[in-house]
């Protein structure tokens, strides 16, 4: 029989690893599908996220249930995933969620995140995720809905790759130095609204940078963290005297590396957060 009939495969055509099971399961079986029960083959019962400041501890008790509310407040809640890295039982995507939400009269909305997870070598057990849900509210109020990004060729055919410590000390280093951001082309903010990040903080005067998780596949980098800094404007409705306050911005990114540099960025950051802080220091 040839090797091109229907059905057979050649002996070196690579099949979905785990890691990309796992992922597809998530994106696909879970959220886009809406199948709740696809958690348990998913994630461990001791799973732990981290997200915009919060810590959701426990896959039932703390995790499901704000993810089953937002299933329910947007009924075709989908994802589409535009990058993955997988690396030594850790996992990073680039994706879209898009909908309409039943809260505000059907009207569709897009946001736009970036997820890291680490797993037990079966299951994920820890993640940690920055959304733009600042864009998602500013859609939801104008009705305005931002297009999806094209999505990944083939997300769940991506093979791992092995950490890379000079790798992980090259993107270590250009985090700690949040000045740098500015030499990456300005398409790496994966936000879509304004005001953009670089416009609601100082990255020349960031106090501290707080590196929560970071991990590598080859190289590419994919990280979460938070910037403490000062508030340097860019929300219309915040009045002035707010600029100069202290603030955390959190993000999270996925990185490439060549010659020991950082050329390519996709960074999102939790503005919302941001904003929201901001708006409870002004009371």
């Amino acid at each position: 029989m040839s090797s091109t009939t229907r059905g057979a495969t050649t002996p070196d055509a690579p099949s979905i690893h785990p890691l990309a099971a796992l992922l597809r399961g998530f994106a696909i079986d879970f959220i886009t599908a809406h199948d709740l029960t696809a958690v348990s083959r998913i994630m461990a019962p001791d799973y732990c996220l981290s997200i915009g400041g919060h810590t959701l501890d426990g896959r039932d008790s703390q995790y499901l249930p704000p993810t089953a509310a937002q299933i329910e407040q947007f009924p075709g809640l989908c994802v589409t995933v535009h990058d993955v890295m997988y690396g030594e039982d850790a996992i990073a995507m680039q994706f879209t969620e898009h909908g309409r939400s039943s809260r505000h009269d059907f009207r569709g909305a897009t946001w736009r995140g970036i997820s890291l997870f680490r797993t037990d070598g079966e299951r994920m057990r820890w993640g940690w995720a920055e959304e733009d849900y600042f864009a998602r509210k500013s859609q939801l109020a104008s009705g305005v809905c931002d297009a999806v990004d094209p999505p990944h060729a083939t997300p769940w055919d991506v093979q791992p790759e092995l950490p890379d410590a000079g790798v992980e000390e090259v993107a270590r280093d250009w985090l700690r130095r949040p000045e740098k951001i500015a030499d990456i082309p300005h398409a790496h903010w994966i936000s879509k609204v304004d005001p953009l990040p670089e416009k609601l903080i100082d990255f020349n005067t960031v106090e501290k940078v707080e590196i929560d998780t970071l991990f590598s596949a080859a190289n590419r980098v994919a990280f979460h963290l938070a910037y403490h800094g000062s508030y340097a404007g860019g929300f219309s409705d915040i009045d002035s005297g707010a600029v100069g306050e202290p603030t955390i911005l959190r993000a999270a990114g996925m990185l490439t590396i060549r010659r020991g540099e950082v050329v390519d960025a996709r960074i999102t950051t939790d503005r919302l957060g941001f904003y929201r802080s901001l708006l409870k220091s002004r009371k």
